[in-house]
């Protein structure tokens, strides 16, 4: 993944290099908003910022002094990393309960205080609005970095108090659209689940052979969390789009069973496929509570049914 790795690198030393410049001239907000995916590295960026924040050389990250093994260790008494609790949950109100407490203390090590929420998008209305009364009148010494792959789920109150970094996929693919979703951390939730790409694939060939029942295969995927599945199930249907008019132009480990895959169906019934996934993650982007196992039940029906009309 050369291209890709390149791509990233150069947008991020412009970032970077004005990340240090904001920084020199003291002028860091108390707020920042990182928009982007995984895949660019900004988990890894914002602990950098983090680093230098934090060093008590005060105008580099020197990577020598007891803040900067504490940060490389994860273990910094002044840096402080809130998700949610569960796999696939949401962040509560009572964990930004706890920040409140927490951004009031002085810091212990360094002259600032830094709390990373990630992902900034999972929290409930609850939370967001808690978060948002930090925001309004910040601890002087306390420096917030929220990390979000999408905020059309965030309220603009919060969006509007933070100055926002956007880090974006790369322009230029090296392979094809399941590439991009191979640049995940393998123990992260998505990363553990592209694991299972040839598994789901096979799954749906499965269905279409009439070897997996429409209710057997949702069962089974009942166990992803449904917004993982969704964007990986997004990936895989844009890919076999890609094939339909394309052909194949690269070579991967799941090329040859996708592409026998998309075989299966007509460009119309992919963009057919595309609109349905599309609702189920703006429905998952605005919390609204649906029933898991019906709604890929209802899906799976459309894989079933667009190949059978093609028969």
């Amino acid at each position: 993944m050369r291209l890709t790795n390149l791509g990233v690198q150069q947008s991020q030393t412009q970032l970077w290099n004005r990340f240090q410049l904001i920084s020199a001239k003291q002028r860091l907000p108390q707020a920042l908003l990182l928009i982007g995916p995984e895949t660019a590295g900004i988990i890894d960026f914002a602990y950098k910022m983090a680093a230098l924040i934090l060093c008590s050389q005060e105008s580099n990250s020197c990577g020598e002094c007891k803040s900067c093994h504490l940060i490389q260790a994860r273990e910094h008494p002044d840096f402080s990393y809130l998700g949610p609790e569960q796999t696939g949950g949401t962040i509560k109100i009572d964990q930004i309960r706890e920040l409140h407490n927490l951004a009031y203390r002085s810091p212990q090590l360094a002259n600032k205080r830094i709390i990373v929420i990630h992902p900034a998008e999972k929290m409930n209305v609850s939370a967001s609005n808690a978060l948002l009364k930090l925001l309004e009148e910040p601890p002087e010494c306390v420096i917030f970095i929220l990390i979000a792959e999408q905020i059309s789920t965030l309220p603009p109150t919060i969006i509007s108090r933070c100055q926002q970094w956007h880090f974006s996929f790369v322009n230029i693919l090296e392979a094809d659209y399941l590439t991009m979703a191979e640049g995940y951390n393998s123990e992260s939730e998505r990363g553990v689940l592209f694991s299972q790409l040839t598994v789901l694939i096979h799954d749906l060939a499965a269905l279409l052979r009439e070897q997996l029942s429409i209710c057997a295969l949702a069962d089974k995927w009942s166990k992803y969390d449904l917004s993982h599945l969704t964007w990986l199930l997004y990936l895989i249907n844009s890919q076999m789009v890609d094939y339909k008019f394309n052909g194949r132009r690269h070579e991967k480990s799941w090329t040859e069973p996708l592409y026998l895959l998309s075989e299966h169906f007509q460009p119309i019934d992919l963009f057919n496929q595309l609109d349905i996934l599309n609702e189920i993650i703006r429905k998952l982007q605005q919390n609204i509570s649906i029933n898991q196992i019906l709604t890929l039940e209802n899906l799976l029906f459309t894989y079933k049914k667009e190949n059978r009309n093609k028969r």
